[in-house]
């Protein structure tokens, strides 16, 4: 069985696009904030082409079609977010609290109203993808924009944006992670468009982890794994991201065995021996102690 290409694919959904009047068939909300009270919220909208994201994961095919899910999820994609729909999640069901593609809630700030953000535009982050159960009526046949709505409630905005512009192009662009001494610049003015929009590393390892697509998995973990240093090695080690994924913790140990031996190495790990008998890091932190020194002694 031949199995399309990128390009084959993409020429298909033009084609379909040019015959339909439309190109992007199924609109996204996605939280896009984290408040101060422990709930992601701020659900934002980005619109993508089914045919495209559902090349990247067969996982998609139970979303994005009718496949096994006969209740049907076509409706008007200008419709605004559903009034009987939460507008936040509480942090524990997102499953990332500390994802760093959540916008951190200001003092003061207010929930703003929900507005429809134009496909991979504007836009300021393994999802519980849940689709929209509203029966399409005679009146959003005739009128609106018709397509598939899906919820995904553990993938922030920023992430997802970048998500959906890999499908498209096969590319990424990851930032810095907040552990970095020195952050880069963020790109600005005209260039800046032409970029892929940039998300944090762990937080697309997470998607591509979820869905399986194996490709962006790597990519993400050699971008994080060229992210480290001296400087950040036990943050990264230590944190609850890496708790929960094996393959980053195995990358990350190996790192610190390598640089074991650097000062700024040697002078920040009593703190986290401290942190560890004070019980103050994430559970799993004391396995991860013991697998580094099993390796040291033995080579």
């Amino acid at each position: 069985m031949n199995v399309a290409s990128r390009e084959e694919v993409s020429q298909h959904a033009l084609l379909t696009s040019i015959e339909r009047g439309t190109f992007e068939d199924v609109k996204f909300y996605t939280f896009s904030r984290r408040t101060q009270s422990g709930l992601a919220d701020k659900p934002r909208a980005l619109f993508g082409n089914s045919v495209l994201i559902r090349k990247t994961s067969s996982y998609f095919d139970y979303v994005l079609t009718d496949g096994s899910f006969t209740e049907g999820c076509i409706t008007d994609m200008s419709a605004p977010f559903p009034g009987e729909r939460s507008a936040h999640i509480d942090l524990t069901e997102y499953g990332y609290a500390s994802d760093s593609d959540l916008e951190d809630e200001s003092e003061g700030d207010e929930t703003a109203p929900l507005t429809m953000t134009p496909p991979l535009e504007d836009a300021e982050e393994p999802a519980k993808v849940q689709r929209n159960h509203e029966t399409a009526t005679s009146s959003s046949k005739a009128c609106g924009r018709e397509g598939r709505v899906v919820f995904v409630e553990d993938i922030a905005y920023r992430t997802w944006k970048a998500f959906v512009f890999y499908a498209y192009s096969g590319k990424t662009s990851f930032a810095p992670l907040k552990s970095q001494e020195q952050l880069e610049a963020p790109t600005s003015g005209q260039a800046g468009r032409f970029e892929p929009p940039p998300c944090s590393p762990k937080s697309m390892y997470r998607l591509a982890e979820k869905y399986g697509i194996e490709s962006l998995k790597e990519e993400a973990l050699e971008d994080l794994k060229g992210k480290l240093s001296p400087y950040n090695i036990l943050t990264e080690l230590f944190s609850s991201f890496t708790m929960l994924h094996p393959d980053v913790q195995k990358m990350e140990i190996k790192y610190l065995r390598s640089n074991i031996k650097q000062q700024t190495v040697l002078e920040r790990l009593p703190k986290y021996f401290q942190s560890l008998e004070d019980g103050d890091l994430h559970p799993g932190a004391g396995s991860i102690l013991a697998t580094l020194f099993v390796k040291i002694v033995t080579g």
